[in-house]
């Protein structure tokens, strides 16, 4: 080989690596400490999950006691509060133990690959460590009498709101830490063996239950909750343990493979039952609420020796290089007096469908229709009883103009969507980002040729997926819609400034440029961007920015914020759930008529 062939040749090999994906030789050996610090992660995140449920129970007995209070059915309230985050009888190693020997440990990850984790740890430190404050608040209020003297005891509500709310911040950071966990493990190279092959095929069997719990927990009663039940149903026809897998594994290491596949199956079962929705009815709760709390969470966290609980004692036991499998924390909703000054924090439960067919056959009848646009108003459904309105109004001949809330776009100005997508892994939920790629491909039925559709992923840094492109081209669309996977840690304001960047050099004149931002939290945006927002709907060829915010529940906190955003940009801020997405985004694509 002469010198200019060698040149070449590592040229050839530079860019491979540079460009290409990682092969085997490429991954790092992982390392005791590697494993060690990765572990020492999920095993906070586990005793945290441990400590919610141990709080939970203090939460629901404070809940219980208020409502018998406020509605004058007790005198008194208690509150038996026990030790718990100090008490070194229930953990291992106590939570603020365990975190500061997580920091400490930190230092074994890849530099670049620290600060993720990191931060994520210190967050769900912080939201424990809020619960705790919160509680002794609770605490105090009861022990000094002070919710004697607090009309409608206003103030221990209050902290029982945020309970909720820190609930819910404890269950989705903790979901973006374990898929930091799970990346941060795929780019080692782990040694293959039986054991190895047992782990992964009990992990796969664990994964397709969690599936199925956090459907049920976001009360996702769909064909996509059948699917997981349907998957997970082959997969334990499929997963018979070879005399080689277990080989290596004591009696009772043995007799734990076969719980896990046992519970399982159990697992299967409640997912019908829930389907079903036999029980847990009239209650003061959805069924959701009680099928996750007392069904699913038994058999996976250590309260009952449940799945992780095994799976991660087999682990330890067998001195297996591997990530320990994550406990889930319980859900918490707060129980209101059905007093006035609480009914903004009722959900009321209500079929919009029916409410609008209700509109339709009552057109003739004046009376009764005004009689259903005070219903719908009082339910806070505007939206429903405009769609309502206007499929009325087009069964009359005369009326010819373009009518919103119908499925056509007709009379509305050329189109020009910028989706900005929040794809962190907290998106992952079959109510979030699966809801609206199947809301997207509702839509792209109506769009014409005119009409301009872009999708903007923004999770870890934001990139452009789907260029400007015509509806005509309806297949590229959907091939990018179905590419659309959630994972990784968001970053908003970056993901706004390519919006705005992409949007400002592909205007339509006259046309509906809108952005429709797509998240299920609240984000940090900089004033710059805020100015870049508020400029950008002054224009004459205005860019509107609307927000969609997916959530279990429309928290205020979040949509304060979110609403914020959406005014400064001339757009609407939408609380997104099943009954109302497709009618949500197709009256974005009308939001502008056109211009006779």
């Amino acid at each position: 080989m002469n010198r200019k062939q060698f040149i070449f040749s590592c040229s050839i090999l530079f860019f491979t690596l540079l460009l290409g994906k990682p092969t085997l030789g490429q991954l790092t050996p992982v390392s005791e400490q590697n494993i060690k610090a990765l572990n020492n992660y999920m095993r906070y995140s586990n005793e945290v999950s441990y400590a919610c449920s141990l709080l939970f129970r203090d939460f629901k007995q404070v809940n219980d006691q208020f409502y018998l209070v406020a509605t004058d059915s007790i005198d008194t309230a208690v509150f038996d509060k026990k030790t718990v985050l100090t008490n070194k009888n229930l953990f291992p190693v106590l939570p603020r133990d365990l975190y500061s020997i997580t920091l400490q440990d930190n230092r074994y990850l890849p530099y670049q690959k620290r600060g993720t984790p990191l931060q994520l740890i210190g967050k769900i430190n912080n939201v424990l460590q809020e619960i705790s404050t919160t509680r002794n608040n609770l605490e105090n209020y009861i022990i000094t009498n002070t919710y004697k003297s607090d009309k409608h005891l206003e103030q221990g509500f209050a902290w029982l709101r945020r309970i909720e709310v820190l609930y819910y911040d404890i269950f989705t950071l903790q979901e973006k830490l374990h898929w930091n966990l799970h990346a941060l493990l795929s780019s080692y190279y782990l040694d293959s063996s039986p054991q190895i092959k047992l782990i992964e095929r009990l992990q796969q069997v664990l994964k397709q239950n969690k599936l199925i719990i956090k459907s049920v927990r976001a009360n996702d009663n769909s064909s996509l909750l059948k699917d997981h039940s349907q998957e997970l149903s082959i997969l334990l026809a499929s997963s018979k343990l070879s005399e080689s897998m277990l080989a290596s594994l004591s009696q009772s290491e043995k007799q734990a493979c076969e719980v896990i596949l046992k519970k399982s199956r159990t697992c299967l079962e409640q997912s019908q039952y829930f389907s079903q929705k036999n029980e847990y009815k009239n209650l003061e709760h959805l069924p959701h609420y009680y099928y996750y709390n007392e069904r699913f969470l038994p058999l996976v966290n250590r309260s009952d020796a449940g799945m992780a609980r095994l799976f991660n004692q087999l682990i330890e036991s067998q001195k297996i290089t591997w990530l320990l499998e994550q406990e889930l924390p319980p859900l918490f909703e707060v129980v209101y007096p059905n007093l006035p000054i609480f009914e903004a924090y009722q959900t009321p439960d209500i079929d919009v469908d029916e409410l609008i067919q209700k509109a339709l056959l009552a057109k003739a009848q004046k009376d009764s229709l005004n009689e259903l646009k005070e219903q719908i108003s009082k339910a806070v459904l505007k939206d429903s009883i405009i769609v309502a309105q206007e499929q009325a109004d087009s069964l009359n001949p005369l009326k010819k103009e373009a009518k919103r809330g119908l499925p056509n776009l007709n009379g509305f100005a050329s189109n020009n969507l910028v989706f900005l997508l929040d794809i962190s892994a907290s998106m992952s939920d079959s109510n979030k980002l699966p809801l609206l790629k199947t809301a997207l491909r509702q839509l792209l039925d109506l769009m014409r040729p005119e009409d301009n559709i872009t999708f903007i992923t923004y999770s870890g840094r934001a990139k452009v997926v789907l260029d400007p492109t015509s509806a005509q081209y309806k297949k590229r669309i959907l091939q990018a819609i179905d590419h659309l996977n959630s994972g990784g840690v968001s970053d908003a304001d970056q993901g706004l400034e390519l919006a705005y960047q992409t949007l400002q050099k592909n205007i339509i004149s006259a046309g509906n440029n809108r952005i429709i931002l797509a998240t299920d939290g609240a984000i940090k945006v900089k004033n710059s961007t805020k100015k870049l927002i508020r400029k950008g709907s002054k224009e004459k060829d205005a860019i509107c920015l609307s927000v969609f915010y997916f959530s279990q529940k429309e928290f205020r906190h979040h949509k304060e914020l979110l609403e914020e955003l959406s005014l400064n940009g001339r757009g609407k801020y939408s609380y997104i759930q099943k009954e109302n997405a497709e009618k949500i985004l197709l009256l974005e694509a009308q939001a502008v008529r056109t211009k006779k």
